[in-house]
């Protein structure tokens, strides 16, 4: 699929394939005011569902301005058309999305240059005129669709695998938890949603981080919930709310959450509440002197042994 994209209200991007690796760039200007032409897409084919990154700007008060989101496309051959929707930010907007925030690039004719399409080209009125572009018609919404292409997953080896990859590669290792969390009867599972959460904090995306570990500290319980409550802790820390950090993590203690053995990520962490000296003394000496009993739930963020 090496060839320019278009959509609507995003303008024109430019995908170039490697195998199964997928990157995009759009030119300076358009709805997004770019600098400089960027890549703004990357991720990797699954058959005909992508997952990756998306980067965008926003609108609204308490909205950062241009960030990452994970994203999940599917690809229709014969429409030659990649769409999915995209969820931002709560109560934000982006000039480069519909209000029903699905996004769909259909290809050029062959030969057609990237040009950017300037933010003023059209009033707003003429742009809110515009029909809307469909889905790729394959059966209902492309959120419908990727699940059905999903399906059947081997739910627990995909979590080992993204728990296996988050130290190394936590944008491959969302990819993961975006599988299991895609499909109908797994939408709330914990362990996902966690791997989600510390994917986004080894990233230094703390407001992410947080969203998708308060989900999961909700629908989870027992070991799941014990290790969100865990990583909201190690969230919290790094963003120096050590009242916040030190409440968290005597939950997730109580909870019963224990060290997995041999997690060096889990490790590491332990060892930063450490270093921070006498606040988080007596709870890492208590965590440490406990060890995780082996057993069919995910031996937490960063193990390779679910």
């Amino acid at each position: 699929m090496n060839s320019t994209y278009q959509a609507d209200a995003f303008g024109p991007i430019e995908l170039r394939s490697d195998g199964e690796h997928l990157v995009g760039t759009a030119p300076a200007g358009g709805p997004c005011q770019r600098q400089v032409a960027e890549q703004i897409l990357t991720g990797d084919f699954q058959g005909n569902v992508f997952l990756g990154e998306l980067t965008l700007c926003q609108t609204g008060d308490t909205c950062t301005p241009s960030r990452s989101f994970p994203v999940m496309l599917v690809y229709n051959v014969e429409e030659r058309a990649l769409g999915g929707v995209v969820k931002l930010e709560d109560s934000c907007e982006s000039p480069a999305l519909p209000k029903s925030r699905m996004l769909v690039f259909r290809a050029t004719e062959q030969g057609a240059s990237l040009t950017p399409t300037p933010a003023t080209a059209q009033a707003p009125e003429q742009r809110q005129a515009q029909a809307p572009v469909p889905p790729p018609p394959s059966g209902g919404a492309a959120q419908v669709a990727a699940q059905r292409r999903l399906e059947p997953l081997d739910v627990a080896a995909t979590l080992k695998l993204g728990q296996s990859l988050l130290a190394q590669n936590p944008i491959a290792a969302s990819q993961q938890f975006q599988l299991v969390l895609a499909q109908e009867k797994e939408k709330n599972n914990a362990w996902a949603l966690t791997g989600m959460g510390v994917s986004h904090y080894l990233r230094k995306q703390q407001p992410e981080a947080l969203r998708y570990l308060e989900q999961a500290r909700n629908v989870g319980s027992g070991a799941a919930k014990a290790e969100a409550f865990f990583w909201t802790a190690c969230v919290k820390r790094a963003a120096q709310e050590s009242g916040f950090a030190q409440v968290a993590l005597r939950r997730a203690l109580a909870e019963g959450w224990s060290p997995p053995e041999g997690n060096a990520l889990v490790e590491r962490e332990l060892q930063l509440f450490a270093n921070e000296g006498a606040v988080y003394e007596a709870q890492v000496k208590q965590a440490r002197g406990r060890k995780r009993v082996q057993g069919r739930d995910p031996q937490g963020a960063g193990s390779a042994s679910p």
